[in-house]
């Protein structure tokens, strides 16, 4: 038979066999972080290029003409992107941003200064792969310029759409991110 509980004894609350510590959210890294975070890359990487610059042989820059018009221009732009100058800063900015990003810091300079970790759906590190699919919008617009003035326009269109995207995400992240199967979060 089983015990009424006496005047004034409450019995104890029944086990709880499954209990577990409050989960915490996650913090997404938003669109204007990590634009802070990409000026200042931007910032590094220009120094660095202009280090490189240095060791490379000097360049012939064609004069500016008198009266330019269209073709002018893009044949001035175009006689500046020499391919091999393209290639090296393309392969730069790629390094810059994969090996970072795959590194135990998960981050680059810039990310890390403002807490920013880039990782998978797991928490975990990025592979080469997924770091250099989801480094296209920043290196792919360069290689493009070896194209012309107009393929580069567009890749780097695609580029900003795929950026701009981070902005409107419940997740914050851009199209390159998805492709890429990576979070970016913040502490």
């Amino acid at each position: 038979m089983p015990s009424v509980p006496t005047s004034g004894s409450v019995p104890p609350p029944p086990p709880v066999w499954e209990a577990r510590p409050p989960e915490t959210a996650v913090r997404y890294a938003g669109f204007w972080l990590r634009v802070v975070a990409a000026i200042v890359d931007a910032i590094i990487l220009t120094v660095a290029w202009q280090v490189i610059e240095l060791a490379l042989p000097a360049q012939n820059i064609p004069p500016i003409p008198e009266k330019p018009d269209y073709q002018a221009f893009v044949d001035m732009m175009n006689a500046l992107l020499s391919p091999d100058r393209v290639m090296i800063y393309a392969l730069m900015v790629w390094a810059y941003f994969v090996f970072q990003e795959t590194s135990s810091a998960q981050a680059t300079l810039g990310k890390r200064m403002l807490g920013i970790r880039v990782s998978n759906a797991e928490g975990g590190r990025l592979t080469l792969l997924g770091a250099s699919i989801r480094t296209w919008p920043i290196y792919l617009p360069t290689l493009a310029a070896l194209l012309g003035i107009g393929a580069s326009w567009l890749v780097s269109l695609f580029a900003l759409i795929a950026c701009v995207a981070v902005a409107f995400s419940a997740r914050k992240q851009g199209l390159h991110d998805k492709m890429a199967g990576a979070i970016l979060t913040r502490p």
